[in-house]
């Protein structure tokens, strides 16, 4: 049987980068001012868009849906971080789903969202719980198309990146490495030996020893040295 004063916190932030401590510290923070005790925690860094697995959020529905759920409240840090649905129908139906197996729907950020204490419609509240989520998702894709259009702009040569390199991760594979999976490798040296050595996975050094005995290296480093095999 839930517990009345047990509270389940979902956390989310939208990469390994992220840290969801602020969000936890904050929402415990939450379960200790209104008496309650926090019966299941659900955390994940994961984009919200809908194309990666969300394995928390589908646990937390499973948990929610059992009729010996020990936790009665939901407590989120904010709406769009529990969901990014696009549509009224989606975007509200996760809570009023919820809300019809007996949870109460809490978002620290977004007070107008709880579950009302009457349980009567509230209009009002329908149609927050369909637009924060839009709105959120509208905000990414613009963010989005502004990355892109910076990048276009840098890669044309109109302007440049705030450190002034060049855009992209650094190349990890130059031409002094390359030599030396070349010459570890001719040595009978294992692939994960020369891996180890030149400290790269042992996929990219046997693609780069590939294009040299093939002679498809363009390196003016190794482009003197000639296959032997």
């Amino acid at each position: 049987m839930s517990d009345p004063s047990a509270a389940a916190l979902y956390l989310r932030v939208s990469s390994e980068v992220q840290d969801l401590a602020g969000q936890e510290r904050q929402l415990r923070e939450e379960v200790s001012r209104r008496g309650w005790i926090v019966g299941a925690r659900y955390a994940e860094k994961v984009s919200g868009t809908g194309k990666v697995e969300r394995k928390e959020y589908d646990r937390l529905l499973r948990d929610a849906a059992k009729a010996d759920r020990p936790w009665t409240h939901l407590l989120v840090w904010s709406l769009d971080r529990f969901s990014r649905e696009e549509t009224f129908t989606r975007a509200s139906q996760n809570v009023l789903d919820l809300e019809r197996q007996g949870v109460r729907f809490h978002s620290l950020k977004e007070p107008t969202l709880d579950t009302p204490d009457d349980e009567k419609p509230n209009l009002g509240r329908d149609v927050l719980l369909a637009l924060l989520p839009v709105i959120a998702a509208f905000e990414s894709k613009r963010r989005s198309e502004r990355v892109r259009l910076a990048m276009n702009e840098i890669k044309a040569g109109r302007r440049t990146t705030r450190s002034g390199r060049p855009p992209g991760r650094p190349r990890r594979l130059d031409d002094e490495k390359g030599r030396r999976i070349v010459d570890l490798r001719r040595s009978g040296m294992a692939w994960r030996v020369v891996a180890q050595r030149v400290g790269l996975p042992t996929g990219t050094c046997a693609y780069a020893y590939s294009l040299f005995v093939r002679g498809l290296w363009k390196s003016p480093a190794l482009g003197k040295v000639r296959s032997e095999e």
